[in-house]
């Protein structure tokens, strides 16, 4: 919501928690809502929460008739939503209501696997740039290796493909944050786990490449940071301007990192400035805050409400 509220004033946008959507207080924000945003509840799961959430947002509908809808799909919703769909675990209900609403998804893979389950999206990344980073002119020395994996999530984040390339080139420095690498046993002396960040430019400007290997993604924030930090990027999904690499294999993983350090020591490495291009063009935030602009604006002429477009998130 601070997104709208900073870069688009043409939209007054609020934003309803969870918690609170049932106290009498909140009703009005939700009447005189244009466009209810839903992010992160998928419609028709199985699950008691999803079941419940149906129900309120049904709850929503029926007491602002007139409110259009859009669903914002940022990752593995995504993907949970498509293995249900091929289960036939979904709950047609909701999913048939859903098909008629407007759908948001972060990224090209999202919208194929969307357009599978009945869902027709138009793709708007999420555009938030980092504060004051910029591509340095020449790589910092020494060549090192950085990488998220938050606690409880190693093999999500390949983990184990990482301790090995560590393991494998005890010369390079991995710098890993977001967990503590309890699962990271024995320890290696290259190897260094830095927790949860609140700020990774730090980390950033002191990094040479970043892996991150998963089996599925959305939009990611840390290659979007890399890009923007000059750095190169070492990613298991097809995306322009990165060194492709498979999900759970340490020897392809391995073999790109000895070329790009290979690199590094000839003095051939240069910072990845086509990523940071691309970046600065796919994810630049006047282009995505008008994305969002006309396709609310669309949504209330189809309403036929006659002001600006006021948004409950």
């Amino acid at each position: 919501m601070d997104l709208f509220r900073e870069h688009c004033p043409e939209i007054e946008a609020d934003f309803v928690p969870l918690s609170a959507l049932l106290r009498p207080a909140h009703a009005k924000q939700l009447l005189k809502a244009d466009i209810f945003l839903r992010i992160g509840y998928r419609p028709g799961g199985s699950t008691w929460r999803a079941v419940a959430f149906d129900t309120l947002w049904a709850g929503m509908r029926r007491l602002n008739p007139s409110a259009q809808a859009i669903h914002y799909w940022i990752g593995t919703d995504a993907l949970n939503t498509l293995e249900d769909f091929r289960a036939n675990r979904l709950r047609k209900g909701p999913v048939r209501k859903a098909r008629k609403d407007t759908h948001w998804a972060v990224s090209p893979p999202l919208v194929e696997e969307l357009r599978e389950v009945g869902f027709k999206s138009n793709c708007i990344a999420l555009p938030v740039p980092l504060k004051d980073v910029e591509a340095p002119e020449a790589l910092p020395a020494p060549f090192t290796v950085l990488a998220y994996i938050p606690e409880g999530r190693a093999e999500f984040y390949d983990g184990p493909s990482i301790y090995a390339c560590a393991k494998a080139l005890p010369h390079i420095p991995f710098e890993i944050i977001g967990g503590e690498g309890t699962w990271a046993r024995p320890s290696l002396p290259n190897l260094t786990f830095f927790g949860w960040q609140e700020d990774i430019r730090p980390f950033l400007a002191r990094a040479s490449v970043l892996v991150r290997l998963v089996k599925h993604d959305g939009l990611p924030g840390t290659v979007r940071e890399a890009f923007q930090a000059g750095l190169h990027v070492i990613y298991s999904h097809p995306m322009p301007h990165v060194h492709r690499v498979p999900y759970r294999e340490p020897a392809a993983l391995q073999s790109a990192l000895v070329e790009l350090h290979r690199r590094f020591e000839a003095r051939d490495l240069k910072p990845n400035l086509a990523g940071r291009d691309y970046a600065e063009e796919t994810f630049d935030l006047q282009k995505c805050m008008s994305a969002y602009l006309s396709d609310c604006r669309a949504l209330v002429e189809k309403g036929e409400s006659p002001q600006e477009p006021s948004l409950t998130c």
